[in-house]
């Protein structure tokens, strides 16, 4: 094959490849933007079914009852404490070392009247307060990681919060709003709890503040 014919056949498979390379690029912005479509549709259906119902209270909030969406297990349902009665907010802190370790909450045991507020405040980056196990028809609650965040309880008993990141550094609190009705499920949650605690010296931390507060 002389250098004359090599030319013919090269542009000849070159010609041949730029056609084949405007079709399929012609044909994916024809199917892409369908897809597109439908991508964009499916994930907004997702995003509505995880959409997180039920309201608490945020700290800060010029609405008191609006600003906290949390997910909720239970049908969504009005807090049943009088918004203007003379409550009390308390505070709790989160803090990366404090007076009983490393990871904890202080106090972490605290005691509440029904329809009091704690005020949740990240001392130390990093750290929310999430429920764990709580009373029936109670409202789950989660800091989502904000600076400072106020719930309120208006369920009496008692409940088991942790940090999420630093669950398994046994950080986390019980709360006692009023009475302690639901002690006997909830000393098997703490236990179960602390199954996935991996820290052996504080892996008991919340089994024995139960156990000391608690009466």
């Amino acid at each position: 094959m002389n250098d004359k014919q090599f030319m013919t056949v090269f542009l000849g498979v070159m010609g041949v490849l730029s056609i084949t390379f405007f079709v399929i690029f012609f044909i994916a912005q024809i199917i892409v933007p369908d897809k597109r479509a439908n991508d964009e549709f499916t994930n907004n259906n997702v995003v509505s079914r995880i959409e997180p119902v039920g309201k608490l209270n945020y700290s800060g909030s010029t609405d008191f009852a609006e600003n906290l969406e949390v997910s909720s297990v239970s049908s969504v349902r009005e807090l049943r404490c009088d918004s203007n009665s003379n409550n009390t907010t308390h505070v709790v802190k989160m803090l990366n070392e404090g007076s009983q370790g490393p990871m904890v909450f202080e106090p972490a045991f605290i005691k509440i009247n029904t329809c009091d507020s704690i005020t949740f405040e990240m001392t130390d980056a990093g750290h929310n307060a999430v429920t764990v196990a709580s009373p029936n028809d109670s409202i789950p609650f989660d800091t989502e990681y904000k600076p400072s965040t106020t719930v309120q309880f208006d369920t009496n008993g008692i409940y088991l919060y942790k940090c999420t990141p630093h669950a398994m550094m046994a950080m986390a609190g019980l709360i006692q709003v009023s009475d302690a009705s639901n002690k006997a499920q909830m000393k098997k949650e703490i236990e179960k709890f602390e199954s996935g605690v991996m820290m052996e010296p504080v892996k008991t931390r919340i089994s024995d503040l139960f156990r000391q507060n608690i009466k």
